[in-house]
């Protein structure tokens, strides 16, 4: 394997794609909540990346999107994004009375009618704000649309609600939970 130069957000963007979708590839065994132990992964991380050391990676932790990893004691994971089975690390929580997910536009009709469901994740991803659920459909399309998700109704209907840093996340949210959220116009421009 070819040695890389540290580079933050390269490096930021492989921590997260071994953690959450390919740890067995690199020989590292998640625990039921993807924790592994830091230093195999810091031994594993040196074969592409021989300069990284530990305090790198807790700073780049520290300072990357806020609740993306978690280091405890002397174990490391990805909070969310899974597409390995990994179990919520806390207990069930009680959301607030809404939420918001980012989505394509083009997919509004069939989420309206059928509810939320993960694609290529194990969990949904939930947003406290209009704006942040925004900004997550916007990296994924140039079609964005936000749905409205009635936490408090879900949540009192039995769907169990878990939160990781800022996101918040969910199996599934049956379509009488979720409506479309009309998007924020920014100031000075003319409403259609």
């Amino acid at each position: 394997m070819i040695p890389y130069e540290f580079d933050a957000e390269r490096f930021s963007r492989w921590m997260a794609y071994v953690l959450r979708h390919n740890p067995a590839r690199y020989g590292l065994q998640p625990d039921r909540h993807g924790y592994v132990d830091i230093e195999e992964f810091l031994l594993i991380a040196r074969r592409r990346y021989p300069s990284v050391n530990p305090e790198q990676l807790r700073e780049l932790i520290g300072a990357g999107s806020p609740g993306r990893f978690e280091v405890a004691g002397n174990r490391l994971r990805a909070r969310y994004g899974h597409s390995i089975p990994v179990e919520p690390a806390g207990a069930p929580i009680v959301p607030p009375a809404r939420l918001y997910h980012g989505t394509d536009a083009s997919r509004t009709q069939a989420i309206l009618a059928g509810g939320l469901a993960p694609m290529d994740r194990r969990m949904l991803h939930l947003s406290e704000t209009i704006d942040d659920a925004l900004a997550v459909a916007s990296h994924k399309t140039s079609q964005p649309a936000v749905l409205r998700i009635d936490a408090a109704g879900a949540h009192a209907a039995g769907i169990a609600f878990y939160r990781e840093g800022t996101i918040y996340l969910v199996s599934h949210i049956p379509a009488p939970f979720v409506s479309s959220e009309p998007l924020p116009v920014a100031p000075g421009t003319p409403s259609p």
